[in-house]
C-alpha cells in the first residue's frame, strides 16, 4: 500500500496516514480532534479571563482533562497568560501534594527565559531535589518540608511568588477531592487561605467524585463553602458527536455510515473515553468503507480482551456485590433500587442487603451514582463491563 501523508491540523507535524489515529483515547492534541464542549469552553475561558475560581465536575473518563487542555491549549496560543495542570490523584499526604506543585510550576517555565531562571533560583531556598524520568526524561521536584508549619510555608512561598511575577496564572488542579483522604485534616483550610491572598492567579478545581466535591464546596462548613462557581460536564450531544465521528474519519479515508455512527454512540452511551476507544480500534481495523458488522465485530473484540478483568470483578466483590451489579449492568439505569419488582426480578433478597451492596459498589466506584439530574440514577461506573454483563 502506497504511504499516505496528511498535515496535522494547526501545522503539527506531518505524519503518515497509517501511523497516526485520529480518535485519540488519552491527552489531548489540537482543536481538531476535540468534540464540541463549546459553551463549556466558554465558560472556563471567561471564568479565567476574569481570573475568577471554579469547579469543574465530570465523572471519571467523561471528558474532564479534555476539556482543560483544550481550554489552556487556546489561552496559551492567544492570551498572555501561564496555564499548569496539576494531576493530584495518586498524592497520599501534604508533602506529596506540595511535590506535584512544585514539579508543575517548574515545567510551566522555560529556564532560558527570565521567569523560568527566577524559578530556578526562588526553588533553591526551598532546598528541592530534581531528578529525571528514567524513560521520558521528564523532571520532577521533590522538597523536604515534614514539619506541619515548613509545609504551610512551602504553599504559601510557592504560590506568592508567582503571583508577584505580574503574570496571570491559572492552575487546574484536578481530582481535587483526593485532599479529604490526606491524613492532615486541615488541607482545605491551608489551601483556602493562600488562594484568597492571591490576585493575578485563578484556579480550576476539578473532581470526579460527586460526593466529595459537593462536600468540600457545598457544605457551609467547609473553608472552600461558596467560594467558587461550578460546572458539571453532561454527555455531548448526539448530532454533535456523529458529525465529529463522520468528519474523522472521512479526513483519513475512510468512510462510516449514520447506522453504525449511532450504534457506537448508543453502546458507549456517549462517554468520552469509551466512544473515543471504540472509534481507535475501529480505525485501526477497518477498511476504507465502515460497516455495522464490522462495528459490531471490534466491540466484541474489545470486551473479549478485557475479559479477564471482569471476572476479577467477581473475585473482589461479595456474592450479593456480585449478583447486585450484574442487576444494574443489564438494567442500564436504575432509578429505585429498592423496588420490589426489581429486587424480585433479580433475586437480590432483601432492601436492606440491596443497600449494603449498593453504598459498597458507589464506594469502589464501579457503580456511579448521578445526582445531578432531575430523576438521579445508578449506572455501572465502565461501560464496557456494562456491556459485557448485558452480554451474559
Amino acid at each position: 500500500m502506497t504511504n499516505r501523508y496528511l498535515c496535522d491540523i494547526d501545522g503539527l507535524t506531518m505524519k503518515k496516514a497509517d501511523e497516526f489515529n485520529p480518535f485519540l483515547d488519552k491527552d489531548y492534541r489540537s482543536p481538531f480532534y476535540f468534540c464540541d464542549r463549546e459553551n463549556e469552553t466558554k465558560i472556563l475561558t471567561d471564568f479565567i479571563l476574569n481570573k475568577s475560581n471554579i469547579t469543574l465536575f465530570a465523572f471519571r473518563r467523561l471528558g474532564k482533562t479534555g476539556l482543560i487542555k483544550h481550554v489552556f491549549y487556546k489561552l496559551q496560543k492567544e492570551k498572555n497568560l501561564v496555564c499548569i495542570y496539576v494531576d493530584i490523584f495518586d498524592t497520599n499526604n501534604k508533602a506529596e501534594f506540595i511535590n506535584k506543585l512544585a514539579t508543575a510550576i517548574y515545567n510551566a517555565f522555560p529556564k532560558r527565559h527570565s521567569i523560568g531562571k527566577k524559578i530556578l533560583s526562588a526553588f533553591r531556598m526551598f532546598r528541592p531535589v530534581i531528578s529525571f524520568d528514567e524513560l521520558t526524561g521528564a523532571p520532577s521536584v521533590s522538597i523536604s518540608a515534614t514539619l506541619p508549619e515548613q509545609q504551610n510555608k512551602t504553599i504559601e512561598g510557592l504560590f506568592t511568588f508567582l503571583d508577584q511575577q505580574h503574570i496571570q496564572v491559572v492552575f487546574a488542579i484536578d481530582e481535587f477531592q483526593q485532599i479529604l483522604s490526606y491524613p492532615e485534616k486541615n488541607m482545605e483550610a491551608v489551601l483556602r487561605t493562600q488562594v484568597q491572598k492571591l490576585k493575578n492567579t485563578s484556579f480550576i478545581f476539578c473532581g470526579s467524585n460527586q460526593k466529595q466535591m459537593h462536600e468540600i464546596f457545598n457544605s457551609a462548613k467547609r473553608p472552600f463553602f461558596a467560594s467558587c462557581s461550578s460546572l458539571s460536564l453532561t454527555y455531548i450531544e448526539k448530532d454533535k458527536y456523529k458529525k465529529f465521528i463522520v468528519k474523522l474519519f472521512k479526513k483519513y479515508h475512510k468512510k462510516i455510515d449514520s447506522e453504525s455512527v449511532s450504534f457506537i454512540l448508543d453502546w458507549t452511551k456517549r462517554h468520552t473515553f469509551y466512544t473515543q476507544y471504540l472509534c481507535n480500534q475501529l480505525f485501526v481495523k477497518s477498511g476504507e468503507h465502515i460497516s455495522i458488522d464490522t462495528v459490531r465485530k471490534v466491540a466484541y473484540d474489545i470486551l473479549l480482551l478485557q475479559e479477564g478483568k471482569f471476572y476479577q470483578y467477581r473475585s473482589l466483590l461479595t456474592r450479593t456485590q456480585w449478583n447486585l451489579l450484574k442487576a444494574i449492568g443489564k438494567e442500564g439505569r436504575l432509578k429505585h433500587p429498592n423496588s420490589k419488582d426489581f429486587i424480585f426480578e433479580h433475586n437480590l433478597g432483601s432492601p436492606s442487603i440491596v443497600t449494603r451492596s449498593l453504598d459498597a459498589l458507589v464506594k469502589k466506584e464501579i457503580v456511579l451514582y448521578n445526582s445531578n439530574v432531575e430523576k438521579p440514577y445508578y449506572e455501572v461506573y465502565d461501560k464496557f463491563l456494562m456491556r459485557w454483563l448485558q452480554s451474559k
